[in-house]
């Protein structure tokens, strides 16, 4: 049977033959009758395929799961670098001591444990991931409530250290180098370091250059050399040398 694409062409060249051949001469008649070279030999027609056929259907990748979710639950704790939420997309976004990677993955930036919350103050639908330094804190933090330490470290009153005899006498040391300048202060003959700044007990740079001097010690005065004669010497020398390699090349 012939294929519709081969069939027509054929019909309509038939009909326009139809005063030449018979009236009931079919399609492959007509075609042996216009190409007699044909007659004896037998028609094939090939058909080509029109679809790819590799294996796979229609494209879709078959890899691995890229195991998202969660990682860390609430209130468990974290350090800095931890992953806590994977996803696809902002399905949750980062909060306090929070952040978020390009793949839109959720890592903790400070110690501490995790908090799932939303925010109406920030936005009204938005689900944020959080870190607090204690596990029972909540977030969000009340407004105009005072932030926490960073690097791990919780806010705590300071206390003033009761005076004692050594911060007494640090004050007195401090208004007596502050009223007679660069002067050693001295109690009980025992010399005192005023306090310099950097927070260092020591001595004046002038005073430490003159500790040599107190103690006695001279140093040798410096006599300048004759350079002129030094470096006569020294080319006499390297002449010398040269000489000396010039004999040796020869006796070689």
């Amino acid at each position: 049977m012939l294929l519709p694409r081969i069939r027509a062409p054929i019909q309509r060249a038939a009909r326009a033959a139809s005063k030449l051949l018979k009236p009931d001469t079919t399609p492959l008649e007509a075609l042996r009758y216009f190409n007699p070279s044909t007659a004896s030999a037998s028609l094939t027609f090939s058909r080509n395929a029109s679809h790819q056929a590799q294996g796979r259907a229609n494209g879709v990748k078959q890899g691995a799961g890229k195991r998202l979710g969660a990682k860390k639950t609430g209130e468990q704790y974290v350090v800095p670098g931890n992953i806590i939420f994977r996803q696809r997309g902002t399905h949750w976004f980062p909060g306090t001591n929070c952040a978020m990677g390009r793949d839109h993955t959720i890592y903790a930036t400070q110690p501490g444990f995790v908090k799932y919350y939303r925010d109406p103050r920030l936005h009204s639908k938005r689900q944020y991931i959080g870190v607090v330094f204690k596990r029972d804190e909540v977030l969000p933090a009340p407004p105009h409530a005072a932030r926490k330490r960073r690097l791990g470290m919780i806010a705590s009153p300071i206390q003033e250290p009761a005076k004692d005899a050594l911060s007494e006498w640090e004050d007195k040391v401090d208004d007596a180098a502050a009223g007679k300048g660069k002067k050693r202060i001295e109690q009980g003959g025992v010399t005192k370091l005023a306090l310099r700044p950097g927070y260092m007990y020591r001595e004046a740079n002038w005073e430490i250059g003159r500790t040599a001097e107190k103690a006695g010690i001279v140093a040798k005065k410096f006599v300048p050399g004759d350079r002129f004669l030094a470096w006569r010497k020294s080319n006499a020398r390297k002449a010398k040398n040269l000489e000396r390699r010039a004999l040796s090349k020869k006796k070689r």
